[in-house]
């Protein structure tokens, strides 16, 4: 498992920014997400920002503060501007964020000792495959199909 520092941070006006959510490639940052942008939360500016694993790694056991400062100095950098005072921000460590090897099959049913378990671990890294994972798993359920021995 691979380790995650996030970053909510509110700003006191719109960033004017015209996109929700994206990828980031050559920074410490790998998402930015703007909160209002997601259904059903609308509200003060606000944009979660997620390390990659690999930054996160390198600064597991940095001060929250410094960890804040870091990555949104990234974000600034990112978007090719200054960013205004931050009205409030918090921090946090995902010590275990993302699966770094998936087992490989989108999830395990014992039928025999009703057991099962599913997640992003299974099926990928991300919350999109934890989705998926459980949605199979559902659909495996209810259709009581058996997974080749080969995946049990």
């Amino acid at each position: 498992m691979q380790p995650c520092h996030a970053v909510l941070v509110t700003f006191p006006h719109a960033l004017e920014i015209d996109f929700g959510g994206a990828f980031v490639s050559e920074s410490p940052l790998a998402w930015v997400a703007r909160t209002p942008a997601k259904p059903g939360r609308p509200g003060a500016e606000s944009w979660v920002l997620h390390a990659g694993p690999e930054w996160s790694a390198r600064h597991l056991e940095e001060p929250a503060e410094d960890v804040a400062q870091a990555l949104l100095g990234a974000f600034g950098d990112a978007m090719g501007r200054e960013l205004p005072a931050a009205s409030s921000c918090s921090t946090h460590l995902w010590r275990f964020a993302r699966t770094s090897q998936p087992l490989g099959t989108p999830f395990l049913w014992d039928v025999d000792q009703r057991l099962a378990v599913c997640g992003d671990w299974t099926h990928g890294a991300r919350v999109e495959d934890a989705f998926t994972s459980g949605e199979l798993l559902s659909r495996a359920m209810l259709s009581d199909q058996r997974l080749p021995a080969s995946q049990a």
